[in-house]
């Protein structure tokens, strides 16, 4: 199980949960972004020296076509994360051509700063590719090891079968990963219908804000944006639950250590 995280309490409850593996990540609710090197620091001053911990890499929200200044912007956040000499295991990175292909250029000058023992998974730009076969073969010549998917449709329960002909088609030459709306009701069909080995879920919970005092009459939202829906949701947050993750992380023994 890898558990998607921006936080250091929901790494800490990944953990506790039983999960070996995090994708660190920053602003989840908007796909996940790169995360900051003082949250990976505190994660590696603070937990299991054996968790193992792979970094998004993406610089903005929205689409996943990147001009020069993007680039140079996530070539200066890997660099930032290699030079600290922290524990990283992986990187999670992506970019596509306007046609719906995979960038392959602007891909090789993200990769080449990479050390080669570092794992690289391609992230659910995947699933805004026009042809995934083609994407897997591409991928595998890149180097990668994973690849990130809900099998091209809006959550991976209803891309379990487009899933399952992704891990056909790739024949062990890449690890197809599962991952978009897996949650603990879901998640035994969806390994069982895909065969997948790996999942990627966030296990997440909405926390309600501690803050007492509600500025009701000027309705300030943090998003920016009117607020005139739930005041209560403004403010909260989402974070992975412990329980939900020893939920899944007994789903996926009960079928895969018998």
């Amino acid at each position: 199980m890898e558990v998607c995280v921006d936080s250091f309490e929901s790494a800490l409850a990944a953990v506790q949960g039983g999960a070996q593996r995090i994708e660190l990540c920053s602003s989840l609710e908007q796909g996940g972004l790169t995360p900051s090197l003082g949250l990976l620091r505190l994660i590696r001053r603070r937990l299991s020296s054996e968790l193992i911990i792979f970094i998004m890499i993406r610089c903005r929200p929205g689409d996943f076509i990147y001009d020069d200044n993007d680039l140079s912007v996530m070539e200066e956040e890997i660099r930032l994360f290699i030079e600290s000499n922290q524990q990283i295991n992986g990187f999670v990175l992506g970019a596509l051509k306007p046609d719906g292909t995979i960038d392959i250029e602007n891909l090789k000058r993200l990769i080449e700063l990479i050390p080669k023992d570092i794992s690289l998974t391609f992230h659910r730009a995947f699933d805004f590719i026009s042809k995934w076969e083609l994407g897997i073969d591409q991928l595998i010549q890149l180097g990668f090891q994973r690849i990130l998917t809900s099998g091209q449709e809006t959550n991976a329960y209803y891309g379990r079968k487009c899933i399952r002909h992704m891990i056909n088609y790739s024949q062990n030459r890449i690890i197809i990963l599962p991952g978009c709306g897996i949650n603990v009701t879901n998640l035994e069909s969806i390994l069982r219908e895909t065969g997948a080995k790996e999942f990627h879920a966030s296990a997440r919970i909405r926390k309600p804000s501690k803050m007492i005092y509600k500025n009701f009459q000027k309705r300030i939202s943090l998003n920016g944006l009117n607020n005139n829906n739930n005041d209560d949701e403004d403010d909260s947050i989402q974070v992975t639950d412990r329980e939900k993750v020893k939920l899944m992380m007994d789903i996926y023994r009960k079928i895969f250590c018998k």
